[in-house]
Order: structure tokens, then C-alpha cells, then sequence
């Protein structure tokens, strides 16, 4: 459904209830259907948030009682409602790259599912029953992330990267997570004592202690055959046998006692917390240092994914920023401080390049008749780059070609006072070639002294800025809207 029947639908429910639809039985509040977030040019209805959280929210209800349980459902809400936001951004930046899944893939995946769960068609026809769930919703849920998985791994995954040198900076930097540790084949004869045992129930079990000792500590005796007899400890019926031990895997007391034996040596008997112990080690596994080559894999996966999920936080954020935002959905702040997924943007100020005017000069080399501009707070690195555009009669670019462009860019949502518009020429078989650059703390300086001039009178403005260099001129439609946005910097949300 499209954005405008949506809001259709919406104002029909309303205008219903207003025009004396009957009320119910109940005197209790009734929620109407109403638009939570906008996103461009696409809504998120408040039944859809409901929807997404209803089986989280039933467990929530089950452990959870009051103003916690309030806390909980909110910040579940805001959670999804960031995750529904995200998914509609990505799903736009697919069709901005063309991108789709086809019908082969969603089998495939389907198969995938099958074999993994070890479970067959019906079986999973009748799970998606249980669950409210055709198998046709089931589909189209599992395109979208197949389509959202193809997008990151273009956009995300193929811009990171892990070198050889950083796999060994890490191996280097956490040599001690690659050690294989010592290990010790253990025997015990063991006596329990009770908590609150008598002083009497203790002596007794020292002695019991002490004559197992001596008789396991007679030259040719068979320990096993000794803790078999006389211990009293679950590993007495296999000869008193713990197995192969590692440090960290039993507790402190008895590890002193077992790393403090030598190899074929039998310890005196030993008070700790639980009872006596008499151990003796049957064999020592030294510890030894994993090498590189083996773990080199897993290190790689570790990093990759870190980087990932990092360039993931930034490009998100990216999407945001170009997107223009708008929250309805306005949950009270959380009790405990967590920081809420939203913030307010009293004045959300939008720049949108709508044209460019390049000072004339003479001696053109061919290529030279294409620019394009970049965004972000450094020339070389910026956040990315536009498209080429033609510049026409006049040295200039209007409106049009520049609408030609994806809105990410040519608009620019709150942009960070700290960046700058860079314009380049397109010069054929050769690096672009830098023009100028205007700052946008200095353009939101501007507006800001504009407004103030002409008494703050709301409404969009259109604004040429020079370059630094006063090679070139931009113009800008710059319009302010009060709104609740979306956080952009996930610094910002709590993790």
C-alpha cells in the first residue's frame, strides 16, 4: 500500500469514529490506528510496531510486574521500532542499487532451513501454523532479509577488510589466548567431611586419611587399586581417577594440591573445605603455545566481524542521516537513564543542492566538461562521492541533472557542522581535479544569521555559497521543520 492510500486508511478509521461510529460496551480507552514514523516517503503504523513485539511482550508479562515491567515493554518498543526503521532504510537502498532476490534463492534458502532443522516441508508448514504464519508471509519475511543480507554484504562486507599484519598483531597482542595449558592425569582417595562436622568426625576422617596414604605410598603399590578400597568419593568405584586436569577446572585448594605433585608422585593427606585428600598424578601433558597457522582462521573471523559490525553502526547511521525522519511515537524517558533511541531536533535544518556555477575558464581538456562533489570532514577520505554530472551552456549545473542523482546526494539532514561540500573535476585518464569547498558550519551560520534578519519567519530558503577558493558557487534550498528524529550517531544509543 502506498504512502498516501495508507494515510487514507488512516483518516477513513478516524473520520468514522468522529462521525458517531457506534462506541463500544466498554468505557475502556480505545486506540486508533495511527502513523508512528515516517520515513521519505513511507509510514510505520502503530499496529505494525504492536504486532512486532506482541510475543516478546507476552514474556515479558510473565516475569515482570509494575513500572518494570513498563520500563521493560518501552525500551522493547523503541528497540523495534529503531529495527523496523533500519530495515525500511536498507530495503530503499536495495532498490536504489536495483538489487532483488529471485524466487531460486528464496527456495534455496528454504532448503537450507529444512536440512538445518532437520525437518520437511509439512513440518514447517505446520510450525508456521502454530505461529500464526502462512508460508507465503514466511516467504516474503525471508526475502527481505535475503535482500538485506545481499545489500550489507555490497555496501558493508565488501568494504572491509583484515591484512595478514593485523592477524598477527593480534595473535602477538594475545599470545596468552594461545596456550594450550598444562594437563594432568589425577587420582584421588578422598574423605568427605560434612559442614558443622564435630571435631571427633573430623579426626576420624584424617585418619582414614592417613592409613590410605601409607598403604598407597608402600613401594609396588597400585594407587587405583588402594582409592577402589578405600575412598569415599564418587571416583572411588574407577580407582579414584579425575581424569586429565587443567588449571581453572577445579577448585583452588585442591588445584594447589594437584600442580604441586610431581608426575608419578603421591601428595600426604590434605585438608580443603570439602574433606581430605590424598592425590596422586599418573601422567603431566605439558602446556604448549598454539601457533599462528592454526587459529589464524578464527582470528581473521573475529576481526572481520568486529570491522564489520562497526562499518555496519557508521553506514547505518549514514542512511539515516540522508533519510529525512519524523517520530510520532513518543514513549516517556526510562527510569533507569537508558538512553532513549530518539531525540529531539527542534529545528531539523536540511541543505539540498539544487545547482552549481563554475567560474569561467578557458583551455578545457577533454572530460573536463563533468563534476561531481563529495561529503565528510576530510578531501581525501570523504564519506563518499556523487555521481559525474554534465555541466552545461554557462559552466553551470541546474536543478534537473542534479535531481538526477540518489537524494543521499544532494540532501543533506542535520549535517555535521565539522563537514564540507568538495568539488571536483572530472578529467579524463587523470585524478579528479579539486575545485573548491564550502563548510557547513559556516552555511548554518548564515541561515542562521538570515533568519534572525527576517525575523525567524519559518519556511525553505534558497542560498548561494561560495567556495573557499571562489572557484565556484552553490546554491541550496535550505528549509528548517520542527520534528523528533531518529538518533544518527549510534554513539548515541546505548549497546
Amino acid at each position: 500500500m502506498s504512502y498516501r492510500a495508507r494515510c487514507f486508511c488512516v483518516l477513513a478509521i478516524a473520520f468514522c469514529v468522529l462521525a458517531g461510529a457506534p462506541a463500544p460496551a466498554t468505557s475502556a480507552a480505545v486506540t486508533i490506528e495511527r502513523i508512528i514514523a515516517k520515513i521519505d516517503d513511507d509510514i510505520i503504523m502503530l499496529s505494525e510496531l504492536q504486532d512486532l513485539v506482541k510475543p516478546d511482550a507476552e514474556k515479558l508479562r510473565k516475569s515482570y510486574r509494575g513500572e518494570q515491567l513498563s520500563r521493560r515493554i518501552r525500551e522493547l518498543e523503541l528497540a523495534a521500532l529503531d529495527a523496523m526503521i533500519q530495515s525500511k532504510l536498507i530495503a530503499k537502498r536495495a532498490s536504489a542499487l536495483e538489487l532483488n532476490v529471485s524466487e531460486k534463492e528464496i527456495e534455496n534458502a528454504v532448503v537450507d532451513i529444512l536440512r538445518q532443522n532437520k525437518t520437511t516441508t509439512a513440518g514447517l508448514r505446520a510450525f508456521l501454523d502454530s505461529q500464526g504464519m502462512t508460508m507465503e508471509q514466511y516467504r516474503d519475511e525471508l526475502r527481505k532479509k535475503l535482500l538485506a543480507r545481499k545489500v550489507e554484504r555490497m555496501e558493508v562486507g565488501g568494504r572491509v577488510s583484515v591484512m595478514e599484519q593485523e592477524i598477527a598483531d593480534y595473535y602477538d597482542a594475545h599470545s596468552d589466548d594461545y596456550r594450550e595449558a598444562e594437563k594432568r592425569t589425577v587420582r584421588q582417595i578422598f574423605f568427605p567431611v560434612s559442614k558443622g562436622a564435630s571435631a571427633s568426625e573430623i579426626e576420624a576422617q584424617r585418619k582414614k586419611a592417613d592409613l590410605a596414604y601409607a598403604e598407597a605410598a608402600k613401594p609396588g603399590a597400585d594407587f587405583a587399586e588402594v582409592a577402589e578400597k578405600h575412598s569415599e568419593g564418587p571416583a572411588g568405584s574407577r580407582g579414584g581417577s579425575l581424569g586429565s586436569v587443567k588449571k581453572g577446572e577445579v577448585f583452588p585448594e585442591l588445584e594447589q594440591l594437584i600442580f604441586s605433585t610431581a608426575k608419578g608422585g603421591t601428595s600426604k593427606p590434605t585438608r580443603t573445605r570439602v574433606g581430605f585428600h590424598v592425590v596422586h598424578v599418573d601422567d603431566v601433558a605439558p602446556g604448549k603455545v598454539i601457533t599462528l597457522d592454526r587459529v589464524s582462521g578464527k582470528i581473521r573471523s573475529k576481526l572481520f566481524q568486529e570491522k564489520f559490525t562497526k562499518r555496519r553502526r557508521e553506514w547505518i547511521t549514514d542512511l539515516k542521516r540522508a533519510a529525512f525522519l519524523e517520530i510520532s511515537y513518543d514513549p516517556a524517558p526510562s527510569a533507569d537513564g537508558l538512553s532513549s533511541v530518539f531525540r529531539d531536533v527542534r529545528e531539523q535544518i536540511s541543505f539540498r543542492l539544487v545547482g552549481v556555477k563554475l567560474k569561467q575558464s578557458g583551455g578545457r581538456l577533454f572530460g573536463q566538461d563533468r563534476i561531481l562533489w563529495a561529503y565528510g570532514a576530510n578531501r581525501d577520505k570523504p564519506r563518499w562521492k556523487s555521481g559525474r554530472v554534465k555541466v552545461g551552456e554557462g559552466a553551470s549545473v541546474g536543478k534537473d541533472a542534479i535531481n538526477a542523482l540518489e537524494a543521499g546526494h544532494r540532501l543533506f539532514v542535520n549535517p555535521d557542522p565539522s563537514a564540507n561540500v568538495y568539488l571536483f573535476r572530472y578529467v579524463y585518464l587523470l585524478p579528479d581535479s579539486y575545485i573548491g569547498e564550502v563548510n557547513f558550519a559556516d552555511m548554518i551560520k548564515a541561515f542562521s544569521e538570515r533568519s534572525k534578519g527576517e525575523g525567524g519567519k519559518a519556511g525553505s530558503r534558497t542560498m548561494s555559497f561560495e567556495t573557499n577558493n571562489k572557484a565556484a558557487r552553490l546554491e541550496f534550498e535550505v528549509e528548517v521543520q520542527k520534528t523528533r528524529s531518529i538518533v544518527a550517531d549510534p554513539k548515541e544509543i546505548t549497546q
